[in-house]
């Protein structure tokens, strides 16, 4: 049985439930969180039961409860989407795999094409979101332009899920879900990059604190620092400018990734648009997006941390020098659990340097 965890059944504990041995949780920027529960099993009866559990069978809705410090916390809830089955001959040491996704895969299920009745991008996000059973706290995004069917509409070539990303991306912004530790109940929260946010870890790489196993840290520059961008105004006759000298975001570092590089890195934009506001929306997301120059990789586990690390918050990295050391945003986890330990491998990013 894996460590410090339980599968919850419609978000409830299930005693009849059998446990996995181990399992792995995916969490990260821009994407689902995915699950994947391993059960050894064998022969009883002349058959494998294991195979029959509806509640490990398609559509089924688990959740994952795990112990963070001295408190718990939920890293996924959503339906079950698929099975491998590894056979081994007599029974002894076959594997199945029980794999799934968060709530949000069923925003996947239905490519649609409509044109949206006049409507925001937060507007058509909330909508979105609140048709999947999510818990939706109010949030504003930077672009307040309403898509009137009359001009440039919101045309959707694709599924809501897709749709709803892409309208989040747009707006320079991330998406993800948090659960209620007690009900496992999903709330969305979107927003930009929280880089106000206080850290939540203390993570040490050297020294007498030292809770990592390992780290590598890599910066690449080849990146745009600033955009050319213009549209035409086919209603009103008017030019629109979106130009932007360099990202809006707050640098995590002393030095944003404008200030680090100097020569020219610029990127030209045109899009559809009736609005010179949204415009800039877009050229400020591009550069949100490309401005995460320095990664660092680390593994970890809660043996040695005390913690669980989670994607979209913000850490202390200490130990890897004055250059890279300060805050970092957590891009992904791959959380790995057994009977043993609960490893997690972490990616963080950073938007500058001391």
């Amino acid at each position: 049985m894996a460590k410090g965890c339980e599968v919850l059944v419609n978000s409830k504990s299930d005693p009849a439930l059998v446990q996995p041995a181990r399992l792995v949780v995916t969490e990260s920027v821009g994407a689902s969180t995915t699950f994947a529960l391993y059960y050894d099993f064998h022969i009883e009866g002349g058959d494998y039961p294991l195979l029959t559990e509806e509640r490990l069978g398609p559509e089924s809705e688990l959740a994952l409860r795990v112990l963070d410090g001295s408190a718990s916390t939920i890293l996924f809830n959503g339906p079950v989407t698929r099975q491998h089955i590894a056979v081994v001959n007599g029974g002894e040491g076959s594997v199945l795999e029980v794999a799934g996704a968060d709530v949000l895969v069923k925003l996947g299920r239905e490519t649609k094409v409509l044109v949206w009745p006049s409507t925001t991008d937060a507007a058509a996000i909330q909508r979105l979101l609140e048709s999947a059973n999510v818990d939706v706290p109010a949030f504003d995004l930077p672009s307040t332009v309403v898509h009137d069917d009359a001009k440039h509409a919101l045309v959707q070539r694709e599924s809501d899920l897709h749709l709803m990303r892409r309208l989040v991306r747009r707006n320079g912004c991330w998406a993800w879900l948090a659960y209620d530790a007690e009900t496992a109940r999903p709330s969305a929260r979107v927003q930009r990059p929280p880089v106000g946010d206080e850290p939540v870890l203390d993570l040490h790489v050297a020294g007498p604190l030292c809770n990592v196993d390992t780290a590598t840290i890599t910066w690449d520059a080849e990146r745009v620092v600033s955009t050319d961008a213009a549209a035409r105004d086919v209603f009103g006759a008017n030019d629109l400018d979106g130009s932007v000298a360099r990202s809006p975001l707050a640098s995590l570092a002393a030095h944003a990734f404008a200030d680090v590089v100097k020569s020219t890195r610029k990127a030209r934009l045109s899009v559809p648009v009736d609005d010179g506001g949204d415009l800039v929306t877009r050229s400020e997301a591009a550069l949100i997006e490309e401005g995460w120059f320095v990664r660092a990789h680390l593994s970890v586990n809660t043996r040695r941390l005390k913690r669980v690390v989670r994607a979209h918050t913000v850490v202390t990295l200490n130990g890897a020098g004055s250059r890279h050391s300060g805050k970092y945003l957590v891009a992904s986890v791959v959380h790995r659990i057994d009977d043993d330990d609960h490893w997690m491998d972490v990616t963080l990013i950073r938007n500058g340097w001391n």
